[in-house]
């Protein structure tokens, strides 16, 4: 998880010095899909590895879910934490 989010700004910035060839459409797009993807990263407390699970697979588990292959709906999950 990142603390730190870039603005757009500053990541068109690098993106305009790493990728000169790209137009300034296409450099804009991209560092306002990057800052939002840093915001959802942070929001919804997503890791970066495997090493630690995220925030929603973590309350997942402590609700007692164990089904790691992922083989049932989310209506299917919530009856058998209901259940339990």
């Amino acid at each position: 998880m990142q603390v730190n989010v870039q603005n757009y700004n500053e990541i068109a910035r690098g993106l305009k010095i790493d990728y000169p060839k790209m137009s300034d459409f296409e450099i804009v797009s991209l560092a306002i899909q990057i800052e939002r993807n840093q915001l959802l990263e942070n929001g919804l407390a997503v890791n970066r590895d495997d090493s630690k699970p995220g925030s929603l697979e973590a309350i997942a588990i402590c609700l007692g879910y164990t089904d790691r292959v992922f083989k049932h709906t989310i209506t299917d999950v919530l009856k058998e934490i209901a259940e339990k």
